[in-house]
């Protein structure tokens, strides 16, 4: 299934990186560099070295949330997937199938999401080696913005299983919604704490998400 939406928006995730690595390098080095001037007595260079230090994490800081704001929410019809950013490859998630189970209390849903590595996304020189990807999240949200958590935690080992290229696997994941519960859509996303310092990523303050569809 092709991919309808990335956790990116905006910015691309090399991109995004990049960013952030050369914000806190520079801060770094400008504050290493007004620690120099101090020791040499040069208070003036020292003072203007710390401020622009000081500045470059707040403009990133302002950047973050500007783009986040800029970040609308979406939802993937059913039919097509999520792609999920490794830097120089995607992997992406879609939803296959959906069922209900009568259950004590509401209502089962169990969903069963296929994870894909897109091998149409890798650079030319990554070759075949597998792919671990990072720490995912899953959860039900449903109009009401409330939010249901898998029912069991087997599902944090299967989304962890390694791919190469053009591979894939299906994972069934259980959840317990209160009956009353409308509208339900499945997110997919990273439980990695950076990512909510990246530039245009949906977990950044702010930021929309991108959804799945289900098909009920």
């Amino acid at each position: 299934m092709s991919a309808a939406a990335t956790n990116f928006w905006l910015l691309t995730a090399p991109f995004s990186v990049l960013a952030f690595l050369a914000a806190g390098g520079a801060t770094g080095l400008l504050l290493a560099g007004a620690a120099v001037a101090g020791l040499a007595g040069r208070w003036r260079l020292a003072r203007g070295l710390a401020g622009i230090g000081v500045g470059v994490p707040a403009l990133y800081g302002i950047a973050l949330v500007l783009v986040g704001f800029a970040t609308p929410e979406r939802t993937v019809p059913v039919g097509r997937g999520k792609a999920m950013c490794e830097i120089d490859c995607h992997l992406v998630y879609s939803v296959v199938r959906a069922r209900l189970e009568a259950a004590p209390g509401g209502a089962g849903h169990v969903v069963r999401l296929v994870t894909r590595f897109d091998e149409t996304t890798i650079a030319p020189w990554r070759g075949n080696p597998p792919l671990t990807p990072n720490p995912r999240w899953v959860e039900l949200i449903d109009e009401r913005g409330r939010r249901f958590a898998p029912a069991t935690s087997d599902w944090q080992k299967a989304l962890s299983a390694p791919l190469r290229p053009g591979e894939s696997y299906e994972t069934d994941l259980a959840f317990r919604v209160p009956k009353d519960a409308e509208g339900l859509r499945l997110l997919v996303t990273e439980s990695f704490w950076p990512t909510r310092l990246l530039l245009g990523h949906e977990n950044a303050p702010f930021a929309g998400r991108a959804f799945l569809a289900l098909p009920f």
